[in-house]
């Protein structure tokens, strides 16, 4: 089997395993063209395994695969944790596998066995994206499952014992929900058949009383077992002097229930329970829609979620995995290149260039010496070295992040925020209240035989149901819509204060603007030595500038480079890179700062990514390593500035920034060397202003801001990794799309809006009756739930229309 990389212009734009758009390169193999080695390694396996028809499934079903190495599962601390069931032969596991999206998944993960004889069966949980897997232990270790995983695509998700905690807890409330809404439905069908005799005007007194006393009994378990959240959240609401949607949901079911219970125990007719357990049930099927459009999404992150689950101990001068809860002051800890400081320490060995962009926010390097203290959260780049542990994890300078109050209370932003269901909900309470009031008054007076029938058939037929549940069932259908463009929103109140949003701010790095691995643009006088090049991977590697970065990915794609013993190694903020190789200096940098009379006749956009090159006393020329924007982000940006105030803030530094100054003209509208704290601060100084503020970011610099915000939205090129707390995951590409995302959300309240002045007409008609004592009680009971029904379908059919509509833009 032959295969050849190509340089050259591409036929085709897409890889055929992962569907990702090629950059510079495609590898061919049997006809067809892959964006990676990897792509084309999983491609082979699948293909001698006899499982091509993964690929007929969907077009493009792949992801592009991981080489993480999961050998630390093996340990016992970990084994023990994972496995479910275990006997002499067969183990049981479960995988949380995220990437997991379409048929080809299922079809692939389902016939995990012909990838591994050790691998006995599998059962997919597509909804929660959970992969069961029985095997031999003796033939397949769990770190070598969880490799051949991440091998074909599916890396696992693993986290720590307190979030496993967290998502077993939010398991329980799911079935519980579930619970309550199959005994809703159960009693709803049950009392609709026990009051055949009344529907079809039976007259034997005995079978119509025993089956009132049946349906007042399956009545009061619907009502007090499945309602029972109703109670809870309005007694706490109560306790708050707040009004919701709720009460007078509650009040209706209340005087239906009441007025049943009068009839059925003092024989006087059959009483509504058929119409008060269909509403309960019906409510529940709106609660239970809204938690399984997101179910499938974790947001909610610790800071502990972006530290590796494992950290290596040195105990007796040998290394020893351990969890990352086992840390302890005192300790003894080694750390690799590009791994985090998991706690404040000491660096007691070796010497470090800490990024500390996580935390601060700035991309420039701090130079650690033995001895110095290194705070949690840094990334250290270099040689590896040993540390102590100062400070216990919970106290660690990073917890400072977390000890705001958008972190202390993630539920903050609801405090101080009322739904438009809720927002109705008081006005129209206290309206229900008034006219029954009213109504009660009048009739006791002219007519007292009337005034029960037409308070009761006001509080039925006025009730607020129908908003209750066209509210979840059209923000269901939006969170839904927009998961299948790559923008994850966390629940629907995050959807509808989207639609609320007045204000914009940007993060810079990763979010407007992206560095991606690519050739770059020669303009050397010679060519470089491999000797060179290792010399110039070996300085690029000791720093975590950008530009630093994409020379040392640039210099490793072209061969296999070595680790030189370089030294006196220093970085200049904003200049370059400096160090000595024997007798040998070499600098990397600008023009200026190797004293090179240069003037560039580009523009700064082009020159800020010139990347010149001194060995010894000669001046090779230099590579430029263009910057790019995201692909449409000015376009966003303009047509966003029309319709909101749209800012800049970022932790770099303001000439790393210089060819987006032309997309924000007010010079006020744009923020430099922001570090997390005064991003948040900025954050809450606009919304002091009265203002709704929408937070784009990304990395942990930004997550203080992203909770602070009405909205805090996380661009993610890779949603499976180092997503910060948010209120919504945007994947990259779709970020020139938020505009009509926006645009979308406004028109989901806008429904709503337009299916609840609906139901007012609708209500309207019918109390017009009722005041006039001219309407049945059980007629109200059964244009109750018709109601309801018929905004259930306006939602549905509305947010399918405007999801189409996103489809075809």
């Amino acid at each position: 089997m032959m295969e050849q990389t190509v340089h050259t212009t591409l036929t085709k734009t897409s890889c055929f395993h992962c569907g990702e758009p090629f950059v510079d390169e495609v590898i061919q193999f049997q006809e067809k063209e892959f964006c990676c080695q990897g792509c084309k390694n999983v491609y082979e396996l699948l293909n001698d395994h006899e499982l091509g028809t993964y690929y007929t499934c969907d077009v493009n079903p792949g992801i592009s695969p991981s080489h993480q190495n999961f050998d630390y599962l093996n340990k016992p601390a970990f084994r023990d944790k994972l496995i479910q069931f275990s006997n002499q032969e067969i183990s049981k596991v479960s995988f949380n596998l995220p990437s997991i999206h379409c048929r080809s998944c299922l079809y692939l993960l389902e016939n995990l066995h012909k990838l591994h004889a050790g691998i006995v069966k599998t059962q997919l949980n597509f909804g929660k994206k959970d992969l069961s897997i029985w095997f031999k232990e003796k033939e397949i270790s769990l770190g070598e499952l969880a490799s051949l995983l991440a091998k074909i695509g599916y890396e696992p998700l693993l986290s720590d014992e307190s979030e496993g905690k967290e998502k077993k807890k939010r398991h329980t409330q799911q079935t519980q929900l579930f619970i309550k809404l199959g005994v809703a439905g159960f009693c709803a069908g049950n009392i609709m058949l026990f009051s055949f005799p009344e529907y079809l005007g039976i007259e034997d007194g005995s079978l119509k009383n025993l089956f009132g006393y049946l349906n007042l009994v399956l009545g009061s378990v619907a009502l007090f077992y499945s309602g029972s959240d109703y109670f809870k959240n309005i007694w706490a609401h109560l306790k708050l002097k707040k009004i919701t949607i709720e009460m007078p949901i509650l009040l209706g079911v209340m005087v239906g229930y009441s007025r049943s219970v009068y009839e059925i125990l003092s024989h006087t007719g059959a009483g509504y329970m058929d119409s008060v357990s269909g509403l309960l049930f019906f409510l529940l099927v709106g609660k239970w829609f809204q938690q399984k459009s997101f179910d499938f999404l974790s947001f909610e992150r610790k800071y502990t979620s972006y530290f590796p689950l494992v950290i290596t101990k040195i105990i007796h001068g040998s290394e020893e995995t351990a969890p990352l809860s086992d840390i302890k002051v005192g300790d003894r800890l080694r750390i690799r290149n590009e791994e985090i400081i998991p706690a404040d320490s000491i660096l007691m060995k070796g010497q470090s260039n800490m990024d500390y962009s996580f935390v601060t926010g700035e991309s420039e390097w701090v130079p650690i010496q033995s001895g110095n203290l290194i705070y949690a959260g840094g990334k250290h780049h270099g040689e590896m070295i040993e540390i102590e542990v100062k400070k216990d994890l919970q106290q660690s300078h990073l917890t400072q992040l977390w000890e705001q109050q958008a972190f202390k209370d993630p539920s903050f932003k609801m405090e101080n925020w009322e739904n438009f269901a809720n927002q109705v909900g008081v006005y129209f309470t206290i309206g229900l209240i008034s006219l029954a009031t009213i109504v009660a008054a009048y009739w006791i007076q002219v007519d007292p035989s009337k005034w029960q029938n037409s308070v009761v058939s006001i509080l039925v037929i006025a009730c607020p149901c129908a908003l209750a549940i066209s509210y979840p069932f059209a923000l269901g259908h939006g969170v839904r819509w927009l998961s299948k463009f790559q923008l994850y929103v966390k629940d629907i109140q995050a959807l509808e204060r989207m639609s609320q949003v007045d204000t914009l701010v940007f993060d810079k790095t990763g979010t407007l603007t992206l560095a991606k691995s690519e050739v770059p643009k020669s303009y050397l006088h010679r060519s470089v030595s491999d000797e060179e090049l290792d010399l110039l991977y070996s300085l690029s590697v000791q720093s975590t500038h950008p530009l630093s970065r994409r020379l040392c990915s640039y210099t490793q794609s072209l061969g296999t480079r070595n680790l030189l013993p370089i030294s006196s190694f220093k970085e200049i903020p904003g200049k370059g890179l400096e160090a000595r190789w024997g007798d040998l200096t070499i600098k990397l940098g600008s023009a200026k700062f190797l004293g090179i009379a240069y003037h560039s006749p580009q523009d700064f956009y082009s020159s800020e990514s010139q990347l010149f090159i001194q060995i010894g006393e000669e001046t090779l020329g230099y590579w430029d390593f263009p910057w790019e924007n995201r692909e449409g982000v000015e376009f966003m940006l303009r047509k966003l500035q029309h319709q909101y105030d749209v800012y800049l803030v970022s932790g770099d530094k303001a000439s790393h920034a210089t060819s987006l100054k032309d997309w924000f003209t007010e010079e006020d509208h744009m923020r430099f060397e922001c570090s997390p704290m005064e991003k948040m601060e900025f954050i809450r100084e606009l919304q002091s202003q009265g203002k709704k503020v929408m937070m784009v970011g990304d990395g942990l610099n930004d997550a203080g801001a992203l909770q602070q915000a009405h909205v805090g939205i996380a661009v993610s090129d890779d949603h499976l990794h180092f997503t910060p707390a948010s209120d919504a995951i945007l994947q990259g590409r779709s970020l020139r799309r938020l505009p009509e995302y926006l645009q979308f959300s406004k028109k989901a309240i806008t429904l709503i809006k337009m299916s609840f002045l609906l139901s007012l007409v609708y209500n309207a008609i019918g109390l017009s009756f009722a005041v006039q004592g001219n309407l049945s009680p059980l007629i109200a009971a059964i244009l109750m739930p018709v109601n309801s029904i018929s905004m259930l379908i306006i939602a549905t059919w509305g947010m399918n229309m405007y999801g189409r509509t996103l489809k075809t833009n």
